[in-house]
């Protein structure tokens, strides 16, 4: 299962399943934000991945990794997907009222059956200073 990679990791605040198999991402973040209060809560805090070409069934696993010193919630969502040759394989996980409690870099680490197969960082900083003004 080495061999198994993803080729894209995005981060959103929804994923909405479409007609004809089409998904929308709403609220997609980047990998770094800047906040100025503490605890961040999301109501739904969501990865979508889309991974290499799949054959067969593969467990995958996401672990969060606080930064030194940081509790979170024990979570550890896993789910098998299902690949078939020349399908792209996707896997949505969504996480309900998820709350990062302290500024850092917080790690998503993916396992394919057991295997780490992958890492992000998502690096959450607190921003002292006035917030700009959105730019339209």
């Amino acid at each position: 299962m080495s061999s198994l990679k993803y080729k894209c990791v995005l981060v959103c605040e929804d994923i909405r399943q479409e007609l004809g198999g089409r998904v929308s991402l709403m609220g997609v973040l980047g990998s770094k934000l800047l906040v100025q209060t503490f605890p961040l809560p999301f109501p739904k805090l969501c990865l979508f991945i889309e991974w290499g070409e799949i054959v067969g069934k593969v467990n995958v696993t996401l672990n969060i990794i606080p930064p030194e010193g940081v509790e979170i919630p024990k979570v550890k969502p896993s789910a098998p997907i299902q690949g078939q040759p020349g399908l792209v394989a996707r896997s949505m996980i969504v996480l309900s009222n998820f709350a990062f409690p302290a500024p850092g870099n917080y790690v998503f680490e993916f396992e394919a059956d057991g295997k780490v197969v992958g890492r992000e960082n998502f690096l959450i900083e607190k921003y002292e200073g006035q917030m700009p003004a959105a730019v339209n």
